[in-house]
């Protein structure tokens, strides 16, 4: 699965609590990224927790995880 930017810079800011991030760092968190969710099954799903970080989900929308959010509670 594709990662976009976008996804890739949430990650930084959700996940590791950073604020101020490089471009390489960027580059990191897309192939970590890519590599965590390369065994989801997405099918039909628009939301899926994210492996490695199970209070998370990843949203994907045509082959590429768009953004990660707090997983809900419902």
């Amino acid at each position: 699965m594709k990662v976009s930017h976008h996804a890739a810079i949430r990650f930084l800011e959700r996940i590791m609590n950073l604020k101020e991030y490089t471009s390489e760092q960027v580059k990191r968190a897309i192939a970590f990224l890519e590599k965590d969710t390369d065994n989801i099954e997405f099918f039909n799903k628009q939301r899926v927790i994210l492996p490695s970080f199970p209070h998370f989900e990843v949203i994907q929308r045509e082959n590429m995880i768009i953004t990660i959010i707090p997983k809900s509670r419902a």
